[in-house]
């Protein structure tokens, strides 16, 4: 795939004797879903001139029914002659995209901050590669070569998965690993053996994404065997189901556990294989095994989960295709996707981001016609009224220089009002109000924190601005299906690199734009009491009220409270009103949180759900601007290790 994207790529290049794109990687050897991000790596070379080039490498997401972009991403780029240089993107893909325009923009001199009317120097147009589907099973291998997964499962259904097919990918080396943990956006499901699980091979930031992407939801298997020694000095043995004991040798496993593996006894055929000696820790679940030998052991890790194969299984007898195509597909139809990962397959079907815009646009049209009267009241009642009563006085009364004089004053005060509103418009700042509502996920066991915001901007009149957020925040354009949008869609770029901007952004009068932004942040910044909050225990939901994180919640008072049993949908909206209500509501009636219920079970640790008005990310815009916060914490307590 990705020969066939770099044969199009040259095909289609147009060089103005300045630069080309030498290299483009996008997805995982083109693999992407729908509605997720994807990685996007390009090698810049070929200056011809001697002074360096300055400017912005421009990446255009488009549609096949329009060529302005939906999405548009860029990074500054300086470039000297023959030199290469290296730029790394996350694209969002929606629904429409069809393919990436990889631009070239020089600066001027002046135009030292925006893209400006520059025209670009070079363009090479990227056709998008079909998607998968949003149900499909997308398995990311790092591993040595040689290894036979993709021979058991690619392109394999899986059963009871609603037509699920599984697609495997491979990663050359550990280096390919993203840096940040959307890049994992489309991945179900990574696998790692005989990889080296230290800083030397794998960054402390390719580490953070990792961990942060299976937190959100993720699935890591990691293969055991001979990668005893990988696992024991790995960045994840703290977060693992098992204790690492010692490696062991066998050539026979028990009756039981060749059924639960999906083979029988008599197919072993007296291989002798490695495997490592598992003990569980708190929260281990065995899969497969005994008490005495846990041979596959999972965890729960945020909203994700680690599995723990005790063997390897690239080596005999697990290596057989018939052995290994049975073990791969009861292993992923039945524990490989996370309760999130798997109702993903809804995704695309949800409405809460229509909703969401259409509660944000009908505030601002409720607080916009509140001016607007104000402004008919001076521009049409003003005038109507000088017309009428005062022509009536000076047709009637008895003084016409009394009349004269009311006319004449009448016209001054309309001249004065319209005045007024005038030059307040050209010289008071424009007044832009931005509205945020999140849903804060956090997992303490890492002091680490997913935040995911629907960010309203609207102005009292039509202006353009910025917004700036520290790197690591993902922001795209709600994707929203309506007519009025259309005619007013514009240009907004995304600058990727030191610090997050959100530039060329036009702000409509009464119009709100919405956007949606993700980052990951340090429990340092949570807030230290939740309002309206409900403590979660398997099915049973008890209301809280107040409850401050650094303490546990007392539930001698939490049973004078309401109390609902069972819990059926996730968030509840009593006690809320305002922006919460409807906001829960929406989330609710379009089970955004289903996989809460999902994975609802009374063996797994309780949670809290509360609300807070506190921001929780430093954000700049220009101008003179209005923020309103309102969040909802999912706050899951650390688990007893």
């Amino acid at each position: 795939m990705r020969i066939v994207l770099l044969l199009l790529l040259f095909s289609v290049s147009v060089v103005f004797g300045i630069a080309e794109a030498a290299d483009v990687s996008f997805g995982f050897n083109g693999r992407y879903k729908t509605g997720t991000w994807a990685p996007l790596r390009i090698t810049v070379q070929g200056w011809d001139r001697p002074t360096p080039f300055i400017g912005d490498l421009v990446v255009d997401v488009r549609s096949f029914s329009s060529d302005a972009p939906t999405e548009r991403y860029t990074s500054e780029l300086h470039l000297r002659a023959t030199k290469e240089k290296q730029k790394n993107f996350y694209v969002y893909c929606p629904k429409n995209a069809t393919q990436l325009v990889v631009q070239l923009v020089p600066r001027t001199s002046s135009n030292n901050t925006g893209l400006g009317n520059t025209q670009p120097s070079v363009i090479q147009e990227v056709p998008l590669p079909i998607p998968l589907s949003r149900k499909d099973y997308f398995v990311l291998v790092l591993a040595q070569s040689g290894d036979k997964l993709k021979r058991f499962i690619d392109k394999k259904q899986l059963a009871n998965s609603d037509g699920a097919q599984v697609y495997v990918e491979y990663l050359q080396n550990s280096t390919l690993l993203p840096q940040d943990w959307i890049g994992y956006s489309a991945v179900d499901v990574l696998v790692i053996r005989k990889t080296v699980l230290t800083e030397r091979r794998i960054s402390k930031t390719q580490q953070k994404a990792l961990l942060d992407w299976v937190q959100r939801g993720g699935t890591l298997i990691l293969s055991g065997g001979n990668n005893f020694n990988a696992l024991q000095d790995s960045f994840v043995a703290s977060f693992l189901p098992v204790e690492l004991k010692s490696l062991k040798k066998t050539d026979r496993l028990p009756d039981t556990v060749h059924e639960q593996l999906g083979f029988q006894a008599r197919d072993n055929k007296g291989t002798v294989f490695e495997y490592i000696q598992f003990s569980p820790k708190a929260g281990c679940e065995t899969l497969i095994g005994t008490e005495e030998h846990i041979y596959v052991a999972k965890r729960k890790f945020g909203d994700g989960q680690i599995i723990c194969l005790a063997f390897d299984y690239n080596a005999p007898p697990f290596s057989e295709q018939q052995v290994g195509e049975t073990f791969w597909h009861g292993l992923l139809s039945n524990y490989g996707k996370s309760a999130r990962h798997f109702i993903d397959r809804y995704a695309l079907v949800l409405q809460h981001e229509e909703k969401i815009h259409e509660e944000f646009l009908s505030n601002s049209a409720q607080t916009g016609v509140h001016q607007i009267r104000l402004v008919k009241l001076l521009f049409v009642a003003l005038p109507i009224y000088l017309l009428s009563f005062g022509g009536l006085l000076f047709y009637f009364a008895n003084s016409k220089q009394k009349a004269r004089t009311y006319w004449i004053g009448g016209c001054v005060l309309v001249l004065l009002s319209v005045s007024t509103i005038t030059v307040a418009r050209n010289v008071l700042p424009n007044s832009i109000t931005a509205d945020r509502l999140s849903i804060l996920s956090v997992y303490p066991e890492r002091q680490r924190a997913h935040l995911s915001s629907y960010v309203s901007v609207r102005a009292a009149a039509r202006a353009e601005t910025s917004i700036s957020y520290t790197k690591g925040s993902f922001i795209r354009h709600q994707e929203v299906e309506d007519s009025r949008v259309e005619h007013r869609q514009t240009i907004r770029t995304l600058f990727q690199d030191s610090q997050v901007q959100l530039r060329e952004l036009h702000v409509d009068p009464w119009y709100p734009t919405t956007y949606v932004k993700e980052v990951f942040l340090d429990v340092s910044e949570l807030p230290r009491t939740l309002e309206n909050a409900w403590y979660v225990t398997g099915r049973e939901m008890t209301y809280l009220g107040d409850v401050a994180l650094d303490a546990d919640p007392d539930l001698s008072t939490a049973s004078l409270q309401q109390q609902i049993t069972p819990q059926t949908q996730i968030p509840p909206d009593i006690e809320l009103n305002g922006k919460r209500k409807w906001f829960a509501r929406i989330l609710r009636q379009e089970y955004v949180l289903r996989h809460l219920a999902e994975e609802a079970d009374a063996s797994l640790p309780p949670y809290l759900i509360g609300w807070t008005s506190q921001g929780f990310t430093n954000v700049s815009i220009d101008g003179n601007v209005k923020t309103d916060d309102e969040t909802l914490v999912i706050f899951r307590p650390t688990p007893s290790l």
